[in-house]
């Protein structure tokens, strides 16, 4: 694995790691306005792709990257999935009128492990259907921790069948983290029809390249990678 020194080669590669960044430093459960704003402004300042934060929250975000390229993200259904699906569709609703710019929808994993393929085909279309209508990106959680290979399989075909744009790893709020090996297992399943987001223990910036190598669009990340470009010296793009 590469290891970044804070040479000007590893700076342009950082850069390019940023610009594939969800930032969710603020996506924590006991997260304060003033750690939302400061997630606003490091996303800005390392140009990330989106800043990830609870609904309530949305409008603040939206407010804070307004005139930038970073996304507000709505995390919907988090983190379990396991709600209606109409609840679903209200959060994507009022997260539309905040300003969110993507959506990361947890799929009903409890459904997904019943096989219960028709429900889950619903559920995650209403949501897909709903951030499209709307304009915006729509990423299906799988949850990986919980799910055989079979599972992951499963809904991977089913994400693809229904237009969702990406699929992504975990939410980082359960057991089970982002591996190559499902990483190599979406790739295969998806055959280009949508994208692939890392999400869960990803640790560092040499962790994010190492994804990215292995085929993913996007990857996850949290306020230790802000302290590690600091240490590497880079301020800001």
């Amino acid at each position: 694995m590469r290891l970044f020194t804070g040479s000007e080669e590893d700076t342009e590669a950082i850069r390019k790691i940023c610009s594939c960044i969800d930032y969710s430093s603020a996506l924590i459960t006991n997260a304060s306005k003033a750690q939302v704003i400061q997630a606003c402004e490091e996303a800005k300042r390392y140009k990330m792709a989106a800043v990830a934060v609870f609904p309530s929250y949305l409008s603040l975000v939206a407010e804070h990257l307004k005139g930038t390229s970073v996304a507000p993200q709505l995390p919907c259904g988090f983190p379990s999935g396991g709600v209606a699906t109409s609840i679903k569709q209200a959060e994507v609703a009022q997260a539309l009128k905040d300003g969110a710019r993507e959506v990361d929808m947890v799929l009903n994993i409890g459904r997904l492990v019943d096989r219960d393929y028709a429900y889950v085909e619903n559920d995650i279309k209403a949501v897909v259907d709903a951030a499209h209508d709307g304009g915006v990106t729509c990423k299906v959680i799988l949850e990986v921790g919980f799910l055989q290979d079979d599972d992951k399989r499963a809904a991977v075909d089913i994400a693809c069948k229904v237009g969702a744009d990406f699929i992504k790893t975990c939410t980082g709020f359960a057991e089970g983290k982002a591996t190559f090996h499902d990483i190599a297992l979406i790739k295969e399943c998806a055959k280009g029809r949508l994208k692939i987001k890392a999400s869960g223990g990803v640790a560092s910036l040499e962790d994010q390249a190492a994804f990215i190598e292995a085929g993913a669009s996007r990857v996850a990340g949290r306020f230790n990678i802000v302290s590690q470009m600091q240490k590497l010296g880079i301020q800001g793009f």
